[in-house]
C-alpha cells in the first residue's frame, strides 16, 4: 500500500477529517523540516496533505507524523511503511495517538524551536509529563500534556492566523479562556498551539447530558453561562473592534448557506417559504457586529462546580465554513443560537426527549440562559430565531454526513420552526440589537 492509499485509509475513520462521506482522495503530501534532531528516535514533522474531491475542491490537512524503526510501533497502531532517503525502512504513524513521538517532539519544541515556534511562557509545559490523546469528538486533535497544558493540533489548514489562538493571545488573563503559551506556524499556516488545560471542571455536554437525563434543574448554571457569554462578547469586542451591517446582507447570506444546504439535502426544499419569512425579518435596518465565538454549544464550554462558572473554549468557528467566512464579524445572536441548539440536543439525553417533561427542561434551561445574556426584561429579537432556524439547517447537513443517527434532533427544531412561522410570522424591527 502506498504511502497516500495508507493515510487515506487512516483518514476515512478519523474523528477530525471533514470529508468523511465524500468521494475524496490524498493526491500530494508535502514533507516539513524535521522537529526532531538527526539520528533522534521517534523522528517526527509535520506533512500538509493535500485532499481532492471529485467536486473540484482542494483541501488542505496536517499530518503530524512519526517515523520508527520497523518492527518498533505497538501492534495495531501504525498507519503504513515506506523507505525515506535520510531514515530509510521505517513504519510511520499518527504522532498525536504515540506517546512517545509527542514526548520527543515537545521535547525538541522546547530545546531547539524553530523559527515559527513563538513561545509566551515555556514554564507550564513539561516535555516529561504524561502524554494522552483526548478521544472526544474533535475537527482538530488534542493531546493533554500532564496536568497543566494542552497541545491542540490543527487539522484542517487554511492560510493565515488560527482564530483559537488569535483569540487566547487577545484574552489570556481574563479566566473566561485558557491562557495561551505558544503557538507553531510554517509555511503561513498556524500548525498547533500550546495552552492552559484548566484544572477542577466538567465538560459542559456531560454536565448538561446528565442533568437532563436524571431530570436535574440546571437553571443557575444555564443563567451564569448566559451572564459569562455576554462578559466574553464585551471582551471581544473591545480586542477586535465592532461594525454595523446592513439587514439585508445578514438575511441574504441566510438564504444562500439555506440554498447550499437544500442542494446538499433536497428534503430541506419543504421548508423554503419558512426560510424565507424568518431570514426576512432580519432584512430591516441595520445589526451591530463583532467578533464572536462562532461555534458555541455545550461542548466549547468547561463547568467549574467549585465557583459555579465557566471557561469557554475553541473559537475556531464552524468546522464546514472556511476561515474567510469564521474570521468575518457576526452579531451576537449567533453564539446565543447557538447554545439554545446545544440545549435542544442535550434534551436528548432524556428517557422521553419528546415528553412533557424533557421539553420543560429544555424550555426552563433554555430561558435562564437568556434571561442570564440578556437580562430578566429582555425582549426576545426576531434575528435570534432567525438564527435559531440557520443553525439547525447547517446542523442537518453535518449530521447528514456524519452522524445520520443524530439527524433527527436538527430536522426537528426545522420543522418546529416551520410551525411556529405559519402560526406566529416574525415581525422585523427597524434596528436589531
Amino acid at each position: 500500500m502506498s504511502t497516500a492509499s495508507a493515510w487515506e485509509a487512516y483518514l476515512r475513520q478519523a474523528r477530525w477529517f471533514g470529508g468523511k462521506g465524500l468521494a475524496a482522495s490524498v493526491t500530494a503530501i508535502e514533507p516539513m523540516p524535521w522537529y526532531t534532531a538527526p539520528g533522534q528516535w521517534p523522528a517526527v514533522r509535520s506533512e500538509i496533505a493535500r485532499i481532492s474531491y471529485a467536486d473540484g475542491r482542494i483541501e488542505h490537512y496536517q499530518l503530524l507524523v512519526a517515523y520508527l524503526a520497523p518492527g518498533s510501533a505497538p501492534a495495531g497502531l501504525p498507519v503504513g511503511r515506506t523507505t525515506l532517503p535520510d531514515l530509510g525502512d521505517v513504519e510511520f504513524v499518527d504522532a498525536p495517538a504515540y506517546p512517545p513521538a509527542m514526548t520527543a517532539l515537545i521535547g525538541a519544541l522546547l530545546t531547539v524551536p524553530p523559527a515559527g515556534m513563538d513561545w509566551l511562557d515555556t514554564a507550564p509545559v513539561d516535555a516529561a509529563a504524561a502524554m494522552r490523546l483526548f478521544t472526544g469528538e474533535q475537527s482538530n486533535t488534542t493531546v493533554m500534556v500532564g496536568d497543566a497544558t494542552l497541545f491542540k493540533l490543527f487539522r484542517k489548514l487554511e492560510p493565515g492566523r488560527n482564530l483559537d489562538a488569535e483569540v487566547l493571545r487577545a484574552l489570556s488573563g481574563s479566566g473566561i479562556t485558557p491562557d495561551l503559551y505558544g503557538v507553531l506556524d510554517a509555511g503561513g499556516y498556524d500548525l498547533a498551539m500550546f495552552c492552559q488545560r484548566v484544572q477542577g471542571v466538567t465538560d459542559g455536554w456531560l454536565h448538561a447530558t446528565a442533568a437532563c437525563a436524571a431530570g436535574t434543574d440546571i437553571t443557575a448554571e444555564c443563567r451564569q453561562l448566559g451572564v459569562e457569554l455576554a462578559d466574553l462578547h464585551h471582551r471581544l469586542a473591545t480586542a477586535f473592534g465592532t461594525a454595523e451591517l446592513p439587514g439585508s446582507e445578514l438575511a441574504g447570506a441566510m438564504l444562500r448557506r439555506f440554498d447550499a444546504a437544500a442542494d446538499q439535502v433536497g428534503e430541506l426544499e419543504d421548508y423554503r417559504q419558512a426560510a424565507q419569512l424568518l431570514f426576512g425579518s432580519a432584512g430591516s435596518g441595520s445589526v451591530a457586529t463583532q467578533r464572536v465565538h462562532g461555534d458555541f454549544h455545550l461542548g466549547q464550554v468547561l463547568y467549574r462546580e467549585a465557583d459555579h462558572s465557566w471557561v469557554i473554549i475553541d473559537f475556531e468557528g464552524e468546522p464546514l465554513k472556511s476561515l474567510a467566512e469564521r474570521r468575518e464579524l457576526d452579531t451576537v445572536w449567533r453564539d446565543v443560537a447557538g447554545l439554545l441548539r446545544s440545549l435542544d440536543y442535550a434534551r436528548s439525553a432524556h428517557p422521553d426527549p419528546d415528553g412533557h417533561a424533557a421539553r420543560e427542561w429544555c424550555a426552563q434551561a433554555s430561558e435562564a440562559f437568556l434571561d442570564g445574556y440578556a437580562g430578566q426584561h429582555r425582549e426576545e429579537p426576531a434575528l435570534l430565531r432567525a438564527y435559531q432556524l440557520d443553525k439547525a439547517v447547517y446542523e442537518v447537513v453535518y449530521e447528514m454526513r456524519n452522524r445520520p443517527d443524530w439527524a433527527h434532533i436538527p430536522w426537528r427544531a426545522v420543522q418546529d420552526e416551520a410551525r411556529r412561522v405559519s402560526l406566529n410570522p416574525p415581525a422585523p424591527t427597524d434596528k436589531e440589537q
